[in-house]
């Protein structure tokens, strides 16, 4: 019996194209490789799509562009011949792929993109369709969706990058209105990196400049005190949900802009079962609200005063040994190998249009 090909896409025009390198390697070293066969295709910081023949280990460590054997590659539109057309010395050959796990992270992936091209090919894929993704990724849109539905998120407000020119009306405005410490995140990215805490004018006039360089606008948000708390969640009609974890971040001599500090993973969380339990049913909500599939890592903050708070929506969840996500499902039964297997039988049997 044939092997399932499994063609893993990677890399990205993206500030996360480092974590896209280690979930790929992650998945091709701990994939079952008895049952399905790997075709790589990475794509560069400058755009390039190019099969790549080399190791986990290459990818893992930046070196995959530089094997002699990459070559130009494209993905078949045509859902009649469901593939990979690879380039090479002026000649096309085409090669069959059964499904697709895109393991792209922030902008250019994360974001709805390359849903929108893997569903014109007609190719089974892991993870959530086009406006999922892009309404998880946008902070504003998943704040306005969650808000509509009464789900609780923090405080918060959206500027554009076309209203800098008021920036100095917006920042007393805001000001006014939100309580110190004030979050200023790009709306857009992914990760960390640019979140700035502002603790007075200045500051948040500057973070919010700082923002907008890098997106087209911004959310500014009053930071949440409470526990940081994730869980998993797979699936499409029938839902697998993790038991919540929490996040600590430890640091030396906190500073709420050190986003790159030690954190330590509690699994399960430290909470009540009476907690834990409307943590899950809330994400389960919040899941089919959102209209995710397949996978996301949904993250919360619990006040002292037990007040729930919706933090982010990662349809791309960190997948790695180390991940939060792939612990959590480790907690409800699966380890790396197995988890990876459900994830593309699901996206296969949803494909068919059968319930999973």
């Amino acid at each position: 019996m044939s092997r399932i090909r499994v063609a893993v896409i990677f890399g990205g025009v993206s500030n996360e194209y480092e974590t896209s390198l280690l979930a790929a390697s992650s998945v091709i070293n701990n994939i079952d490789k008895e049952e399905y066969e790997t075709i790589c295709i990475g794509i560069t910081r400058k755009g390039r799509w190019l099969y790549y023949p080399g190791t986990a280990e290459e990818i893992q460590y930046d070196r995959w562009s530089e094997n002699s054997d990459c070559i130009p590659v494209a993905i078949s539109p045509d859902p009649n011949r469901k593939g990979i057309i690879k380039l090479e010395n002026g000649e096309a050959s085409f090669s069959k792929v059964d499904v697709i796990f895109p393991l792209l992270y922030g902008k250019n992936g994360e974001d709805g993109t390359i849903a929108g091209i893997l569903r014109c090919t007609g190719i089974p894929f892991v993870g959530s369709e086009l406006m999922a993704s892009a309404a998880c990724m946008d902070k504003t849109y998943t704040r306005m969706v969650l808000g509509y539905n009464g789900i609780k998120t923090s405080n918060w407000r959206m500027m554009f990058r076309n209203e800098l020119n008021e920036l100095d009306s917006k920042c007393r405005q805001y000001c006014d209105e939100l309580s110190y410490p004030i979050m200023v995140k790009p709306a857009n990215f992914g990760s960390s990196e640019m979140l700035r805490t502002a603790n007075d004018y200045d500051t948040l006039k500057n973070a919010i400049k700082l923002a907008l360089a890098q997106d087209e606008k911004v959310v500014i948000e009053e930071y949440v005190e409470g526990k940081e708390l994730q869980i998993a969640v797979t699936g499409y009609e029938r839902l697998t949900v993790s038991e919540p974890g929490e996040v600590i971040v430890k640091k030396d001599d906190f500073d709420f802009n050190d986003m790159f500090s030690r954190r330590e993973y509690i699994i399960p969380a430290d909470i009540s079962c009476e907690v834990a339990e409307s943590l899950k049913q809330l994400s389960v909500k919040v899941y089919k609200l959102m209209g995710c599939t397949g996978m996301a890592r949904i993250d919360f903050y619990k006040t002292d005063n037990d007040e729930i708070v919706i933090s982010q929506i990662n349809t791309v969840p960190e997948i790695s040994e180390g991940s939060m996500f792939v612990k959590l499902m480790a907690l409800s039964g699966y380890n790396f190998t197995e988890l990876i297997t459900e994830l593309i039988t699901q996206a296969i049997v949803n494909y068919e249009g059968k319930s999973v």
